[in-house]
């Protein structure tokens, strides 16, 4: 399996691999129904869709940090605001949460455990607070006495609060309940998990809308911003977020060597797929190059040639592995520091540039520093990677 084997540096993130994504100030919580008014194959929809939300979020501790709890009886959180992981290491661990499938589950627990625990020690005073309560299923009153106070307690604590009801066994008691505690706590009414990926980007363009601005860099990337336009009085909705290209430059680097081995490197050509599946890849947006290294390094693909997503995947998928005795991961990075990202080839000045350098070995020979505007994503495979 493909797995990140190097700490996360918030100097070198990764990005969103959707041109439409929330780039804001905000703490995310995902509020996760774990009873039984799921099925174990609607709560895989449900993860789904979170995850599909996190690809569409620039999740960094300096923009969106997210959190994600399931609840039944109790609370289980997964991740909490404080993690820090590379996106896809996070995306990976919400895809595998476990169905608890509970007879219930307890909306006032949840809802303490996020006022003490996720939100007791709140520092980001700068940025939005915002719970996401993904519900399917009724709280027995007996376990809902305290749920005012807890939803209160989020208020005082200025956390806003979104419910998505899903399916005819939900409270509309309790999520109006949520609605009258602040204008913003707007809920999402859905007849089932079906309707989640649909209503997705309205979803994600509400929740940015009311998180402020990051703090302009210093060198402002090329990147887009999820805006909306308010609802006007007549409560006629918004025209939804404007779609801007995310201009990348990116170039995947692929270990062919005889240690990597045949298997592990048409499982990393698998794993190169499934990036770019997940890319806006075109030739105003994000364009794509190929390297192959072990003692020498192959040129797969370059910028200069068609900027398609069919065409690149097509050529990824005609990479034949090279084999070799060595691994050179130094020379590979100076090669596509002085030649992929150079005009000759194709790297367009405006872009920023980004590596996935895909290994699974320690270099043979000496790494030297790249130039700042280069990122580097190491992405390790199998046990030897480091």
């Amino acid at each position: 399996p493909v797995s990140s084997t190097t700490p996360y540096v918030e100097d070198t993130p990764e990005p969103p691999l959707h041109s439409f994504y929330c780039d804001k100030l905000l703490d995310l919580v995902f509020l996760l129904d774990g009873s039984s008014m799921l099925s174990e194959a609607e709560f895989e929809v449900l993860k789904a869709f979170v995850v599909g939300m996190m690809e569409r979020l620039h999740i960094t501790q300096k923009r969106i940090r997210v959190a994600v709890v399931e609840y039944h009886e109790g609370s289980q959180a997964y991740l909490d605001l404080q993690t820090r992981k590379r996106p896809s290491e996070l995306r990976r661990i919400t895809s595998q949460i476990k169905y608890a499938g509970s007879q219930v589950a307890s909306t006032t627990e949840v809802w303490k455990y996020t006022l003490y625990q996720i939100f007791g020690n709140a520092d980001r005073p700068e940025a939005s607070r915002i719970i996401l309560l993904l519900t399917a299923s009724k709280e027995p009153p007996r376990m809902a006495r305290n749920l005012v106070r807890y939803v209160q307690g989020l208020k005082k604590k200025k956390v806003i609060v979104i419910p998505v009801g899903i399916g005819p066994n939900v409270s509309l008691k309790q999520i109006r309940l949520i609605e009258k505690q602040a204008p913003e706590n707007k809920a999402f009414l859905l007849s089932g998990v079906d309707e989640l990926e649909q209503r997705r980007d309205e979803i994600i363009s509400y929740l940015c809308d009311l998180a402020p601005e990051a703090p302009a860099p210093t060198q402002p990337p090329q990147v887009a911003h999820v805006t909306t336009a308010r609802p006007g009085i007549s409560g006629i909705s918004s025209p939804g977020p404007k779609r801007k290209s995310m201009v990348l430059d990116v170039v995947f680097v692929l270990e062919g060597s005889d240690e990597v081995g045949e298997a592990n490197f048409n499982k990393s050509k698998a794993f190169l797929e499934e990036v770019i599946q997940r890319m806006d890849v075109s030739p105003d947006e994000t364009h794509i190059s190929v390297l192959q290294y072990s003692y020498t390094v192959t040129v797969e693909y370059t910028f200069k040639e068609t900027q398609s997503k069919e065409d690149v995947l097509r050529h990824v998928r005609e990479i034949r592995y090279q084999g070799g005795n060595r691994t050179n991961t130094g020379q590979a990075l100076q090669y596509l520091s002085e030649h992929s990202f150079s005009r000759s080839q194709g790297d367009r000045e405006q872009a920023p540039n980004l590596v996935y350098m895909v290994t699974g070995n320690p270099a043979s020979d000496e790494i030297k520093r790249l130039p700042g505007d280069i990122q580097v994503v190491p992405i390790g495979v199998g046990p030897r990677a480091n």
